[in-house]
């Protein structure tokens, strides 16, 4: 009976794994691929963490009894993560208590990091808004209680035991079922497609032969050369420009 337990428990949680294999509309790119890959990682570190929660749930139960006596709180429900991580720090008396007690919030840590990574990746619904409420550390719990095939709620000792720690007992394989539904459920929506800049065409221009070039350039040279010859003066008829004479002061002679 153990094997076949065991291997029925494999199974589950090779389906569980399964469903976190959802494909995006038109494909998944290597960005997203990585992190769902992430999500595995997390969700398979949650669920062994869960496993060993389970078997020491009494454990678990005797520190929150200790932890509530020490805060005389006795008279009231564990309702909510904020409340366990209050015993943990402010009214843990050793340390198996306060071992277990972080546990608990470890594994809760985990899925809260799978939530942020489905969101990341545009999973929506209502499904994940309700892990969202389910999962933030000042819900409460006290009225949760989960159902077949799990039996953290019938592992507890008495009608009084389940009134206090039913919902808290009952959180984290809640919150799993939850993440396997947005999982099988829902599916990666296909991002914008990225904008390519259209070339703009440009008129295409005209090409000069290496002849013309030359022959411009040596008409421009030629046309220069001319421009300075007239404007030199000339020593036989001291002409400058146009053939005006250059003036001298009167009373000198003429040269």
């Amino acid at each position: 009976m153990p094997g076949k337990q065991r291997k029925e428990e494999n199974a589950s949680q090779n389906f569980f794994f399964e469903q976190f294999s959802i494909p995006r509309q038109g494909g998944v790119d290597a960005e997203d691929e990585a992190e769902m890959n992430r999500v595995k990682e997390k969700l398979k570190c949650a669920e062994q963490k869960s496993k060993v929660f389970k078997q020491q749930q009494g454990i678990f139960i005797t520190a929150l009894q200790r932890s509530r006596d020490q805060a005389l709180d006795k008279t009231k429900p564990v309702c909510s993560v904020a409340q366990v991580q209050w015993y943990k720090e402010d009214h843990c008396s050793n340390t198996t208590d306060r071992r277990i007690l972080s546990l608990f919030l470890a594994t809760m840590e985990d899925l809260m990091e799978v939530l942020d990574i489905l969101e990341g990746l545009g999973f929506t619904g209502s499904l994940l808004e309700n892990c969202r409420i389910l999962l933030s550390p000042t819900t409460d719990i006290s009225n949760l209680r989960a159902q077949f095939p799990h039996d953290e709620v019938n592992r507890l000792s008495c009608v009084e035991a389940r009134s206090y720690y039913g919902g808290v007992v009952s959180l984290i394989p809640v919150a799993i079922d939850l993440l396997r539904e947005v999982a099988r459920t829902s599916i990666i929506p296909q991002k914008d497609p990225e904008k390519t800049e259209v070339p703009i065409s440009r008129p295409p221009t005209e090409t000069v032969p290496q002849q013309a070039t030359d022959s411009t350039v040596e008409d421009q040279s030629a046309i220069q050369n001319r421009q300075d010859q007239t404007k030199k003066p000339s020593k036989e008829t001291a002409v400058w420009n146009g053939g005006k004479r250059v003036w001298k002061p009167p009373g000198h002679p003429k040269i």
